[in-house]
């Protein structure tokens, strides 16, 4: 039987569990998945069990912990967010000219490590003297959007969803008019709450491949998420493939050499730091294909909070491994719970690839 259920922002739940009388771990183990299997689908068809790990307490008591992700949530963060800064929020495509009774969408992408609030973010254009103007506020309420996420900007969601192949996790921000972004040449400014200018693009008709036949409901593509926003040899036109845009998810033109090739793991999946034996501590094992890669590596609470900045512009080789023996930054024993590894590998010439592993700490 479920004694209780506690619930952390965004996706983590820890659960208390008792047997009955003659029941089994494995029978309260499969109602338990039952349950929370139902419940899952009752708030949304896609929310997804990551991990879960029971845990002894005492003579038939168990405590459960278990991390659900919700797409379109803060996956990783569990709702810890950050005012966003320049560079961290990017503009990664635009339909300025849609197809005869369409409607324009801006997609964004988090590029930064940190969960921003798209509540706390805002898009404008420029007037003929040069000045933001037409601010909209993308979201009323609180909606996380974690490091790696897209999201899209149009006054009419369903028409996009209709017209294009859209990302499944990316958020749809429906404002119910966008600032003018005019056919020919325009300026998209998206600006945080301060109306600090996080990124901004002026852009031109001729920017699009010159052989196309139309533009009208041709998305215009970032190519390089680290390459100058302005550079105009930055952006391409959607491939005919793509449907001409792909709005919520990784685009037509993406250099896919930019991404560093390689694999980051962990393991085990649950340690115990307290133990002297093989689990004592948790292994991150990294295999790249060439050498000369730095790696930021970040470690959140099932709060969100940062807890341990474990590796710093690390110089990485081909292979090798790194531990984490449970300790925060102070070098204290952090208590048991889920946590999410964070990991940054990027190179000098602008090749990056972000992992993200979740792992249970568990004290005896």
């Amino acid at each position: 039987m479920i004694l209780a259920i506690r619930t952390i922002p965004k996706g983590f739940y820890i659960l208390f569990l008792k047997m009955k009388k003659g029941e089994t771990l494995r029978i309260l183990l499969g109602n338990f998945l039952r349950f929370f299997l139902k419940a899952g689908k009752s708030i949304t068809p896609r929310m997804a069990l990551l991990n879960f790990r029971l845990l002894f307490l005492k003579a038939g008591v168990y405590m459960a912990l278990v991390l659900w992700m919700i797409p379109g949530l803060c996956r990783a963060a569990a709702g810890y967010t950050q005012q966003p800064m320049p560079g961290d929020i990017i503009i990664n495509e635009i339909l300025f000219n849609p197809a005869v009774g369409g409607y324009d969408y801006i997609e964004g992408y988090n590029r930064s490590d940190k969960t921003h609030d798209l509540s706390e973010m805002q898009i404008a254009n420029r007037n003929a003297a040069r000045e933001i103007a037409s601010i909209r506020t993308l979201e009323k309420n609180p909606v996380y959007l974690a490091p790696g996420e897209y999201f899209v900007v149009t006054a009419n969601e369903k028409w996009v969803k209709q017209q294009y192949v859209f990302g499944q996790d990316a958020h749809f921000c429906q404002i119910a008019a966008l600032p003018s972004f005019p056919d020919k040449q325009g300026t998209v400014v998206l600006l945080n709450k301060n109306e600090n200018i996080l990124d901004e693009l002026s852009y031109q008709e001729d920017w699009h491949f010159a052989l196309l036949p139309d533009p009208a409901g041709v998305a215009l593509e970032r190519i390089n998420y680290a390459a100058p926003t302005q550079d105009r040899h930055n952006w391409s036109s959607a491939a005919s493939s793509a449907g001409y845009g792909t709005p919520g998810y990784q685009n037509s033109q993406f250099r896919s050499d930019r991404i560093a090739k390689g694999e980051i793991s962990v393991s085990p999946r649950s340690f115990a730091p307290d133990n002297n034996g093989p689990d004592g501590f948790a292994l991150i094992r990294y295999h790249f294909s060439e050498p000369g890669f730095m790696a930021n590596l970040y470690i959140y609470d099932a709060s969100g909070i940062r807890v341990r900045y474990l590796l710093k512009n690390e110089l990485l080789g081909t292979s090798g491994q790194f531990k984490w023996d449970g300790l925060d930054d102070q070098q204290k024993k952090l208590p048991q719970g889920i946590y999410i590894l964070f990991t940054q590998v990027f190179s000098l010439d602008g090749r990056t690839k972000k992992f993200r592993h979740t792992i249970v700490l568990h004290r005896r």
